[in-house]
C-alpha cells in the first residue's frame, strides 16, 4: 500500500481540497513537497473564510510574502472586509512603523479616502504620529489625498504631534500643508491652543512659533492668553503679545480671575496679566472684584500693588468678609503659604487680624511650613492659636505644639 507522499499530485491535490482550514494548515506542514503543492489552496481558504482578518495578521506580524500573495489571489478587495475600525491593514502597519507595508496598502488608502470620502488616511497618519514613526508620516504626507482640509476634525494629526511635543513631525505637517490650521481636535482644540495650554518648554515654545509662521489665526480662539496663563506659560504668552493677539477681546473679569489664580509657578505670568487690566476702574468696581484683586497681589508677589490696595480702600474690614468668604480667601494666610514675609508685614500695618479668618489660620501654616520668623509676626501681633482644634492626627498637632512652643520661646 502507498505512503501519502508517494500518491498521485492530482490526488494530493484532491484532498487538500476537502480538507477543513486546520486540517489544510497542518497538512501543508508535513513537507516542502505538501506546502509548495497546497500552499495556493491555503491562501485561498483563508481569503474565503476570512480575508480580512488574514490580511490584518499578515500585516502585524510583518508577513510581507504572505500579504502580497493574499492581494494577488484576493485582489484589492480583501482590504474591505474589515469588521472592526482600527483594523484596517495600513493603520496597523502605521501603527507599526512597517513602512514597506504602508506602501503596499497605500493605493487602497488613497481609493478609499478618494470615492468613500473616508479618513482612513488620517486615521493611519495619527497611529504613526502616536508612535513617532516620522517616515511613515512622511510617506502618508506625500500621498495625501487632500490638503487643507475643511473638515472640522482634519486637525486631529497635528494635534497629537503638538500634544507630543515632536517638532519634526509638526514641521513635516505644516510642511505639507496637511489640515487648515484653525480647524480642531475632538475637544473643540486648535494646534496653537493645545500648544499655549502645555507646559513651558524650549521644545514647546518652537512649536507655537512654527504654528504663527505658518498662519494659526490668532483671533480664532480669543481665550488663547488665558490657555497659556493657566499653564504658567510665560513664553508662549509673550509671543502671543508679540504678535499683536488683541486683549480687548478678552473679558476682563476672566483676566482678573486667572490673575488671583492663589497657586502660580511664575509670579511674572500674573505681571503680565496686570500689564492688560484697568486697575482703578476694577477697584472701582465693588467689594468681591478687589479681593479678587488683592489676592492676585499677594498670590504674584506685587507688593506695590498690594499697598496700593490696601492704602486706597479698606479691604480687609467686615464689609469685605463675606467677599472673601465667597471666594474662600484669607489673605495672611495666602501670605505665609505663599511665603510672603513683607505682604505679611503690610496686611498687619493695614489692620489685618492676625489670627486669620475663613477657620484657615496664618500660624497654623507658619508653623506648618516651618516658617518660624513670620509665626513670631503674628504672635507679636497677638495672633491666637490652639493646635488641638485641628482635625489633623495627633502626631501632626503634637508637631504644631513642639513648633509654636519653640517660636514663642525664642520671641520672649
Amino acid at each position: 500500500m502507498p505512503t501519502l507522499s508517494e500518491l498521485p499530485n492530482e490526488l494530493l491535490l484532491e484532498i487538500s481540497l476537502r480538507l477543513d482550514y486546520p486540517g489544510l494548515n497542518a497538512f501543508t506542514r508535513v513537507c516542502r513537497h505538501f506546502h509548495a503543492l497546497s500552499n495556493r489552496v491555503l491562501y485561498r481558504t483563508i481569503a474565503k473564510d476570512s480575508p480580512g482578518k488574514a490580511i490584518a495578521w499578515a500585516t502585524e506580524k510583518e508577513k510581507e510574502t504572505s500579504a502580497r500573495k493574499l492581494l494577488q489571489m484576493c485582489g484589492m478587495k480583501i482590504l474591505d472586509d474589515i469588521v472592526f475600525e482600527g483594523q484596517e491593514p495600513i493603520v496597523i502597519a502605521a501603527l507599526n512603523g512597517h513602512t514597506h507595508f504602508v506602501e503596499i496598502f497605500l493605493p487602497h488608502c488613497i481609493q478609499h479616502d478618494t470615492q468613500k470620502e473616508g479618513d482612513l488616511s488620517k486615521r493611519a497618519l495619527t497611529k504613526a504620529i502616536k508612535k513617532e514613526h516620522v517616515e511613515v508620516v512622511k510617506l502618508l504626507l506625500e500621498h495625501k489625498t487632500h490638503t487643507n482640509s475643511q473638515d472640522r476634525h482634519a486637525a486631529i494629526p497635528l494635534c497629537k504631534a503638538v500634544k507630543m511635543g515632536h517638532v519634526p513631525i509638526v514641521r513635516l505637517l505644516l510642511d505639507h500643508n496637511y489640515c487648515n490650521l484653525d480647524t480642531y481636535d475632538m475637544h473643540g482644540m486648535t494646534p496653537l491652543a493645545l500648544a499655549a495650554a502645555a507646559k513651558a518648554s524650549s521644545t514647546n515654545l518652537e512649536i507655537a512659533k512654527l504654528l504663527v509662521e505658518a498662519g494659526a489665526d490668532l483671533r480664532i480662539d480669543h481665550g488663547l492668553l488665558l490657555r497659556a496663563a493657566k499653564s504658567d506659560n510665560l513664553p508662549v504668552m509673550k509671543l502671543l503679545l508679540a504678535n499683536n493677539f488683541d486683549w480687548r477681546r478678552l473679558e476682563w473679569f476672566d483676566v482678573l480671575s486667572e490673575f488671583s489664580r492663589p497657586i502660580r509657578e511664575s509670579h511674572e505670568v500674573g505681571a503680565l496679566l496686570l500689564s492688560g487690566m484697568n486697575v482703578d476702574r476694577i477697584l472701582s468696581y465693588g467689594n468681591a472684584q478687589r479681593c479678587f484683586l488683592l489676592r492676585g497681589a499677594i498670590a504674584n508677589h506685587l507688593d506695590n500693588l498690594l499697598e496700593k490696595i490696601l492704602d486706597e480702600w479698606p479691604v480687609l474690614d467686615e464689609d469685605h468678609k463675606p467677599s472673601r468668604r465667597t471666594i474662600r480667601f484669607c489673605p495672611l494666610s495666602l501670605a505665609v503659604c505663599r511665603g510672603r514675609p513683607s505682604a505679611v508685614k503690610l496686611l498687619l500695618e493695614h489692620g489685618a487680624d492676625p489670627s486669620g479668618d475663613l477657620d484657615c489660620p496664618p500660624v497654623q501654616f507658619a508653623l506648618e511650613k516651618g516658617r518660624n520668623a513670620m509665626a513670631r509676626m503674628l504672635f507679636d501681633q497677638a495672633a491666637t492659636f490652639d493646635p488641638e482644634t485641628c482635625h489633623e492626627s495627633s502626631e501632626y498637632r503634637q508637631l504644631l505644639k513642639l513648633r509654636m512652643a519653640r517660636v514663642q520661646r525664642v520671641a520672649y
